[in-house]
Formats: C-alpha cells, sequence, structure tokens
C-alpha cells in the first residue's frame, strides 16, 4: 500500500497548535494518528484524515481527558468563532466520533454549549 506524504499547511497556525502539530504521531487508546502522512491507524487499517479533521483530532488528543472550550476551538482552529464555523466543527466532531468507533475505550463528549473532551479509559 503506497502512502503519500502531504505536508499540512503549518503557515498561519496558532503558534500551541502548530506546535502540537510538531509531535510525529499521537496515540489515541487502540488507534495511532500518524501527524506526517495524516493517517489514523487501527490495527492493520489505515484512514487518511483531512487537513481539518487532523487539526481538530491533534488538539483533542493532546488534551485528552481534558475539557476544550468550543470557541478556543474554534478560534484555534478556523480563527473565527460565528455559526458557520460552529456547525462546521459539530460535523468535523461527528465524523472523528465515526472514525474512533471502533475503540469503546474512546468517547468525544459533548458539553452543551461550552466545548469537547475527548475521554479515553484504560489509558
Amino acid at each position: 500500500m503506497k502512502i503519500e506524504t502531504e505536508k499540512l499547511v503549518l503557515i498561519g497556525l496558532d503558534e500551541n497548535l502548530k506546535a502540537l502539530m510538531s509531535v510525529p504521531s499521537y496515540k489515541i487508546g487502540a488507534y495511532t494518528f500518524d501527524v506526517e502522512t495524516r493517517q489514523l491507524i487501527y490495527k492493520n487499517e489505515s484512514v487518511k484524515l483531512t487537513g481539518k479533521e487532523s487539526y481538530l483530532l491533534v488538539l483533542l488528543a493532546a488534551n485528552s481527558n481534558s475539557f476544550l472550550e468550543r470557541k478556543y476551538i474554534l478560534t484555534t482552529i478556523w480563527k473565527e468563532d460565528n455559526f458557520r464555523t460552529s456547525r462546521s466543527m459539530d460535523v468535523y466532531i461527528c465524523k472523528l466520533r465515526k472514525l474512533l468507533g471502533k475503540d469503546n475505550n474512546i468517547n468525544i463528549v459533548n458539553i452543551h454549549g461550552k466545548g469537547h473532551k475527548l475521554i479515553i479509559t484504560n489509558l
């Protein structure tokens, strides 16, 4: 299987997010996320994530089991906090939930109107 490497655009990213994106990989329960290739790997399966999915997953994974305010996530990734970007983030959260669904020890919790928390049990 050929894995193409497309560098994520780090120019203009929030400095904290840029630092998080410089980590080679994140272990998320039974999954591994390879930041450089944007591959979410589960056993022998891998899925390539989009740029926004990657940014959101890295932000959640780096802060696993910690609450992240909705406004912080929006301004860090989308650079604005409005209805359109808020709804966009909700769609990406839903996609990540589906992608991480094979591991029952992973859950992305929504605290209505406040933010999100990536919960990983059995660390």
